[in-house]
């Protein structure tokens, strides 16, 4: 248990504007395509770095024009700086790119999400449970995704029928 006025884990939940802010994606599959759309529909613009590009990228390219680029190529070591990124996400198939990725991030302070090791993120993507004007975010303290995917499905059926 923590003590009086701390809490037992580091991950604060911040609620901020990323409207036009740079987010370079390393990686095209479901967790990305996942991700990035909730990026662009809160005004993200982003750029896709991948051999592969999962076909929902595209789609979600033409539903964003202009907030979306894509790059059929893998991960160049030392490129998170040419890019001016504000935020970046590690989301290859790799492990041991998206470890290099976030090694190279922590090196020019770039705050990254590893998809593959919760422990080498800086930040984190919540569960989302949006009604009328409400946005709320929710995560496991740790990493249970059934139980925070089961908790967002509660919420959102009890926060619909209030709002009713």
């Amino acid at each position: 248990m923590a003590e009086p006025g701390q809490v037992g884990f580091v991950y604060f939940p911040l609620f901020m504007n990323i409207k036009d802010k740079s987010f370079v994606v390393f990686g095209a599959g479901a967790i990305a395509a996942r991700r990035l759309a909730v990026l662009l529909r809160y005004g993200a613009k982003a750029v896709v770095i991948a051999p592969c590009i999962h076909e929902d990228i595209y789609r979600l390219r033409l539903r964003y024009p202009g907030q979306l680029r894509l790059e059929e190529r893998g991960y160049d070591p030392g490129e998170i700086g040419r890019h001016g990124a504000d935020y970046v996400l590690a989301a290859t198939s790799d492990i041991l790119v998206n470890a290099a990725i976030a090694s190279e991030c922590r090196a020019r302070a770039v705050p990254v999400n590893q998809a593959s090791d919760r422990s080498q993120c800086d930040f984190y993507f919540p569960a989302l449970v949006e009604e009328e004007q409400m946005v709320l975010g929710i995560t496991n303290t740790q990493g249970d995704h059934k139980k925070t995917a089961e908790t967002a499905s509660l919420l959102r059926r009890r926060l619909g029928s209030l709002l009713k």
